[in-house]
């Protein structure tokens, strides 16, 4: 029997239009020179420009780009602290079930440890004990009318020293880097006050500084340069050595005059090395807390003294070069009441460990699928409860090229939950929409599980509640009834309709919650599951993709995971700060992009990848559509390394996210041609097993690069050398994805292959009209960073692996002082390349990456440089990426007398009209001549509106900018 009920349809009132103007912007050579007639290659086939002129184009695209986007010195962050701090502040957490206990575990002691480290730090704290006027008490060092001086390795290249500082009253502090004999830096701390030399001047600066504060000292011997920061203020920026006859500093001195205070001193080395993809290693010469280091001996047991430890949330995470070795042992205490069946969630624990329970191992986890264990034998009601974990270490086997060169990819416990419920419990709620419309229909697998000796016979009641942006009463719900087999799991599918639904999309997050209640034969709540999820529909049909029924795009960046400094990069790998998850999502949408491709990864040849639903639910509230990418997913070498077996796993537990778009399980793998093409074959068979009968409301990604596979036609009748072939049905699958890694202007490649486009498989597959075709990892353009902002990193003024790409795109290599005509190249290139993609067809695109931190942060592909300042390209994809906007109607970079500007609008939206003005102005911005067209009807989805061509007024020979600016009234 089931019973429906229907409650407060969503209503919106809206305007009947609205009016949004969108500006963009190309630069063009005009010429009297007939040669250049027809579409001229920047460098290729046509070019009309040489190397030079080249150079001196993109000098002056540089200018006027910096000068249109409001960046003229190329030096804006994109996100501030305070924007993070905000959308954290803001977002809602996901709700709890109110008839079964959920129990948050938050609030464990933490601490880490390898063997043999309680010897080492007595050692290491008595070295310290040794100098005169010093002591080390309660974790601090003590320096009174003393001096202290140890010796380092050499620091011959680039080097960090951090230290944190007390000073009482009255005292004085004195810092000295050098050898023996000289002092390559000496800075002396006063209340109020910092004085250092500086070649042979004098420098003093007032700071203002808390009772405790942070110094930074960074030392460059290649230009023999050092920079200070104090707290979060760079004082002294990158100014001349004391002595700049030193080429080496061997020993650094810390003076007191009075009784200064010193803790969480850390001194680290960067040494260079012969070696492109990793120009340079970094070793930790100090790393002193002053704290005892204890062995964790019995720290699983409930009389163990864990008061010195760390507390902290999940999930948690340990590793990096500063915590190499050491497993993560977590601790808490927990207080029940009464209950009849305890489950221990557990979202990961990576790469694996053991859990413990008053002093009994539980589990020992051996994978990083998501953890579900029975504990209810293993915990005590009405009393305390230890709940302890440990985390195995992790250290990289299989380093991949672009991953640090710090293998100590950061071990983490993931957030968990105890469950208690009592004989009967709902396992799991798997929820998708199946259409939309006036009704919505709402599809549910729920997995019951009957602990009893008996049939249960009962209700599942299931209701739909408005969540976010605001919770409101329920607006749908059902009744059914269920009949539970004894001690198995019972799996129903139930299908609710919802009227009048608020359909989610990247424009409007609107989310639902959940509630799913299982009820005894007399009508009593005996369990309940929550969830959230999002009304949409996702298809790719008529060559589109679409969300809810209307075409869409999918625009922006992947993240890879690398964040500086050097010394966390590893360790936030695979599970970053929530500021950190916050921030690459807000700077998608500033870009006004509304995907981010999980791609995530430290090793090259085996399983890799992460599964964190922390990003799901974020980009769930904020509109941000995911390439999901599982941590059962590869980045390269055979695709037999994928985790088949845990696929559906990961799936699961983010399955009711509707951020999430499409499933991929792998990035490139690229030895297919290696093997008969029945090994391909397999490859999509086996692949497509382990993600479809999962899900067939998403997309899937098989691969993101099937140039690597045996298939260059559409339906895989064709393989590499021309032979006839027939790909499995699964390659044709209603919800596999087509797509590749194209990247037209990256990688040095010439003019003449983005003109030319599209050809190929690509042209197979948009001629199909059938499903739509992603640029998963596009571009691949390269462009410096503003030097000037990470002057003395060790990343600085080093060049890339992919300096040659600029001699095939440009003509020649680009030295350190052309960073901006480096950023032009990228910027240009991005913007001709994506909005000729977008006018023959493509339907989502993922720039390969968003920020930098690849490649010891000497990547150059990123949008936005090591420290969150915006280069060119970033704001050349928030211009491609808008809902509309105007250009020319090719690639053609240099204008002849018989050439002709063939403008296009791109439009994505509900239809309406629009007026476009396009004027011709000199690079210095004067205007020359303009041409407007009036009353332009636009339907819905307009991605290439061709206008009648025109000529502008003869100019002299000159490059010039064509400011295109469309106002369009919108159908709401």
């Amino acid at each position: 029997m089931k019973r429906l009920a229907f409650i407060l349809p969503c209503f919106f009132v809206l305007s009947l239009y609205s009016q949004t103007t969108y500006k963009t912007f190309e630069l063009r050579h005009f010429t009297s020179d007939s040669k250049a007639n027809g579409e001229t290659d920047f460098k290729g086939e046509t070019e009309w420009m040489d190397t030079a002129q080249r150079i001196l184009f993109l000098e002056d695209y540089a200018m006027c780009s910096s000068r249109f986007f409001k960046d003229p010195q190329l030096n804006r962050k994109v996100v501030g602290s305070e924007e993070t701090d905000s959308l954290l502040a803001a977002l809602k957490p996901q709700p709890l079930t109110s008839v079964r206990r959920t129990i948050p575990l938050n609030g464990w002691n933490a601490y880490g440890y390898k063997e043999g480290q309680y010897i080492e730090k007595q050692n290491a704290l008595n070295a310290w004990r040794k100098f005169d006027g010093a002591s080390v008490d309660s974790g601090i060092l003590k320096l009174k009318d003393g001096i202290v001086k140890r010796e380092t390795d050499s620091l011959s290249w680039r080097f960090k020293f951090d230290a944190k500082i007390r000073l009482e009253p009255g005292s004085l502090f004195s810092l000295s880097l050098g050898d023996n004999s000289k002092q390559a830096i000496n800075i002396d701390f006063a209340s109020g006050k910092v004085n250092t030399k500086s070649g042979g001047t004098i420098i003093s600066k007032d700071i203002k500084t808390g009772d405790w504060f942070t110094i930074s000292v960074e030392g460059d011997f290649t230009s023999k340069r050092f920079s200070l920061t104090i707290g979060n203020h760079l004082l002294l920026d990158y100014i001349p050595m004391a002595d700049t006859t030193l080429n080496a500093v061997t020993s650094f001195s810390i003076k007191s005059k009075g009784v200064i205070f010193l803790d969480d001193l850390f001194v680290l080395n960067h040494i260079p090395q012969k070696n492109d993809r990793t120009p340079y290693y970094s070793n930790i010469i100090f790393d002193e807390d002053f704290e005892n280091k204890p062995s964790p001996e019995g720290w699983q047991k409930s009389g163990f003294n864990d008061i010195s430890w760390e507390t902290v949330n999940l999930p948690s995470v340990h590793g990096g070069i500063r915590e190499e070795g050491e497993d993560y042992y977590l601790r808490k205490t927990v207080n029940l009441g009464g209950f009849q069946k305890a489950v221990l969630q557990v979202e990961s624990i990576d790469p694996g460990g053991e859990v413990w329970i008053n002093n009994q191992v539980v589990s020992v986890v051996t994978t990083r699928h998501p953890v579900e264990i029975d504990v209810t034998r293993f915990l005590k009601p009405g009393c305390d409860n230890l709940v302890a974990v440990k985390v195995w270490k992790n250290k990289s086997t299989h380093r991949m090229g672009h991953a640090p060169s710090d293998l100590n990819i950061g071990w983490f416990m993931g957030r968990a939950n105890l469950l208690l419920t009592g004989k009967q419990m709902i396992k799991k709620v798997l929820v998708h929409t199946a259409s939309t419309g006036g009704t919505a229909v709402q599809k549910h697998k729920i997995a019951v599980q009957n602990y009893d000796s008996k049939y249960m016979k009962g209700q599942v009641e299931i209701k739909y509640y408005p969540w976010f942006p605001a919770e409101r009463a329920p607006i749908a719900s059902l009744t059914q009834d269920v009949n539970l087999k004894p001690r198995i799991i019972t799996t129903l599918d139930i299908d609710i309709p919802v009227t009048a639904p608020c359909l989610w999309n990247s424009n409007s997050p609107f989310l639902y919650k959940v509630e799913v209640i299982l009820k005894d034969q007399e009508g009593k709540a005996v369990d309940d599951y929550v969830t959230t999820t999002g009304i949409r529909t996702l298809e790719q049909k008529n060559g589109d993709f679409y969300i809810n029924g209307k075409p869409e795009l999918l625009n922006g960046a992947q993240i890879m995971g690398y964040r500086l400094p050097i010394e966390t990069i590893a360790k936030y790998n695979r599970c970053a700060p929530d500021s950190t998850i916050a921030q690459e999502m807000l700077m998608v949408k500033k870009m006004k992009g509304n995907l981010v491709r999980m791609h995530i990864h430290a090793r090259a040849d085996t399983v890799d990848g992460i599964n964190d639903p922390r990003f799901a639910e974020l980009a769930d509230q904020i509109g941000m559509c995911l390439i999901w990418q599982t941590s059962g997913w590869i980045r390269e070498s055979e695709a037999w390394n994928i985790d088949f077996e845990g696929y559906s796993k990961y799936m699961e537990q983010v399955y009711n996210h509707p951020s999430i778009v499409i499933w991929e399980a792998g990035n490139h793998p690229n030895k297919f041609k290696e093997h008969e093409v029945q090994d391909t074959h397999d490859f999509v068979k086996a692949t497509y097993a382990a993600i479809a009968p999962t899900d067939q409301s998403r997309l899937i990604s098989l691969t993101s690069s099937w140039s690597n596979t045996h298939y260059v036609n559409y339906d895989g009748t064709l393989d590499f050398e021309g032979n006839t072939i027939q790909a499995p049905a699964e390659f044709m699958a209603k919800m596999v994805a087509r797509g590749n890694q194209d990247t037209y202007t990256g990688y040095g490649r010439a003019w003449h292959d983005l003109r030319k486009i599209p050809y190929g498989w690509v042209a197979s597959c948009l001629n199909a009209k059938e499903k739509a075709y992603f640029n998963f990892e596009h571009e691949e353009s390269i462009g410096q960073p503003n030097w000037d902002l990470c002057k003395g990193k060790p990343w600085y003024r080093l060049n890339s692996y992919e300096w040659d790409y600029d001699k095939g795109s440009i003509g020649r290599k680009l030295s350190f002082s052309e960073w901006k005509t480096s950023q032009a190249w990228q910027a240009f290139s991005a913007w001709e390349s994506t909005k000729k993609q977008i006018l023959v067809g493509y339907d989502g695109f993922s720039w390969c990456c968003l920020h930098g931190g690849a490649n010891m942060g000497t990547y150059m592909k990123p949008l936005i440089d090591n420290s969150g300042h915006a280069k060119l390209a970033y704001y050349a994809n928030q211009m491609v990426f808008q809902k509309a906007w105007a250009g020319s109607n090719n690639v053609d970079v240099v204008y002849g007398p018989g050439d002709r500007i063939e403008p296009v609008i791109h439009y994505m939206g509900n239809g309406g009209k629009a007026n476009l003005a396009i004027r011709l102005k000199t690079v210095e911005g004067k205007l020359l001549d303009t041409k407007k067209y009036q009353d332009i009807l636009l339907e819905e989805r307009t991605t290439a509106k061709k206008l009648t061509g025109f000529r502008f007024k003869k100019v002299p020979d000159a490059n010039y900018v064509i400011d295109y600016e469309l106002t369009v009234w919108d159908k709401n």
